[in-house]
């Protein structure tokens, strides 16, 4: 897909967005009962600093280093029915290699070099790629709360990036977050953009349902997401790849005194037209499933493992690379099954000091036509530390050791030391 595609694309998802806001706005009052107390029209509590909490049905969803919930310069109007939250973070990051990676800001073990070209070549980098802005509005009315949320940063290919861009009304979302595909509570502070290796941390375009307590203690997600398939195809083979419909995503979650677990299903669509002008509609699948449990004295454990057909695009090192599905010589579709795991210990070692250790795997299925330097799997074994200066400041130290192999067993290792200040306002 060209970059004015996806440029297009962004543009069709903002307008629907704005539509499907605007219907929300203007949406007839008898639709839904009329709230008796009128104090429950204002979105404040006594102090406005508490806004955030007093909005119960809000979906909040933030990773470790997102910026709190109770950070940012709040604006509110007269009658207390419109709040406008504006938060930042300036973030300047560090990077030290011992072999020239193409991405700083996440470490990629598929670019580690293997055999005779993994050869040390130290390099330092430093780069605000990270810098955030935000904005977040609630709306209260008689028929509930509207919320919309637009955060951006500069981590894009051209450097201004949308992370963030939906509204959310009752159980309803809809815009672009995280899918449901993340599991966000099951990921550990850590330095590095990308997070542990095998983790599936992406956000998507979507239509989302949220039911709390569906049975029992359980809660209950589904969401119709939007992702552009990653298939390279060989210019010999005439094939227009499409995405017909949606991929399904679900998620059930719960949470106890001890931690908590989530489950997450993904069934995605690839389609297109082959050679011969015949419609071609290929499924895959995945499970994703995630562990936190609490442990001795301030610690916590993280565990997550993620399997699947036709979703290397939501693993960090597998995307781009064209490899949901794979097409033999004789012009067969296959789809690779990708698998992998990570764990990891956060212990909170004082009320400012946050240290972790995480080993991560990813393995990719291969085949004997594919070329041998493809990639295969990759290990990962991280080490972090923070350090809360101030309120809304910190610094994070991290060290990283990573490994490649090929499909013909070919290996490469290296190391990167990753340093970032931060400060959240």
């Amino acid at each position: 897909m060209t970059s004015s595609d996806k440029s297009y694309r962004r543009s069709m998802m903002c307008k629907l967005s704005a539509c499907l806001l605007f219907l929300l706005l203007v949406m007839p009052e008898a639709t839904y009962a009329q709230e008796d107390d009128s104090a429950a029209n204002n979105i404040l509590s006594s102090n406005p600093a508490d806004t955030i909490k007093a909005d119960t049905t809000k979906i909040i969803e933030d990773a470790p280093l997102d910026i709190a919930q109770d950070r940012g310069l709040f604006i509110v109007t007269p009658d207390q029915k419109l709040q406008l939250r504006i938060l930042g973070s300036v973030r300047y990051l560090i990077v030290y290699d011992g072999i020239n990676l193409a991405s700083k800001n996440s470490f990629n073990t598929a670019e580690i070099p293997t055999g005779s070209d993994n050869r040390s070549l130290p390099n330092y980098f430093n780069g605000l790629d990270q810098t955030r802005l935000g904005f977040e509005i609630t709306r209260k009315t008689s028929k509930g709360n509207i919320f919309i949320r637009l955060e951006t940063d500069f981590a894009g290919p051209d450097g201004f990036r949308i992370r963030h861009a939906y509204g959310q009304f009752r159980r309803f979302l809809f815009g672009q977050t995280w899918s449901l595909f993340s599991h966000l509570n099951a990921l550990p502070s850590i330095v590095d953009f990308a997070g542990p290796t095998s983790d599936v941390v992406v956000r998507t375009p979507q239509l989302r349902y949220y039911q709390p307590q569906l049975f029992g203690d359980i809660n209950f997600a589904f969401g119709l997401e939007y992702s552009i398939p990653d298939i390279q195809l060989p210019d010999s083979l005439k094939v227009q790849a499409l995405q017909l419909i949606p991929d399904i995503t679900v998620r059930l979650d719960k949470d106890y005194s001890w931690g908590n677990w989530q489950v997450s299903g993904i069934f995605p669509a690839l389609s297109g037209r082959d050679s011969n002008q015949e419609f071609v509609l290929k499924f895959g699948w995945g499970v994703s499933a995630s562990i936190v449990a609490n442990s001795w004295r301030n610690g916590t454990w993280y565990f997550q493992g993620v399997v699947g057909t036709a979703i290397s695009r939501y693993f960090g090192e597998l995307s781009g690379s064209g490899w949901d599905l794979t097409i033999t010589p004789q012009g067969d579709i296959l789809s690779p099954v990708d698998y992998g795991f990570y764990a990891s210990y956060e212990h909170q070692l004082h009320e400012k000091w946050l240290t972790s250790l995480t080993y991560g795997w990813l393995e990719t299925e291969t085949y004997s036509f594919v070329r041998p330097e493809r990639f295969r799997r990759g290990h990962t074994l991280r080490a972090n530390t923070f350090w809360t200066v101030v309120e809304g400041a910190r610094i994070g130290g991290e060290i990283i050791w990573g490994t490649r192999v090929d499909n013909d067993e070919q290996k490469g290792d290296t190391y990167r030391v990753n340093v970032l200040f931060y400060y959240d306002f």
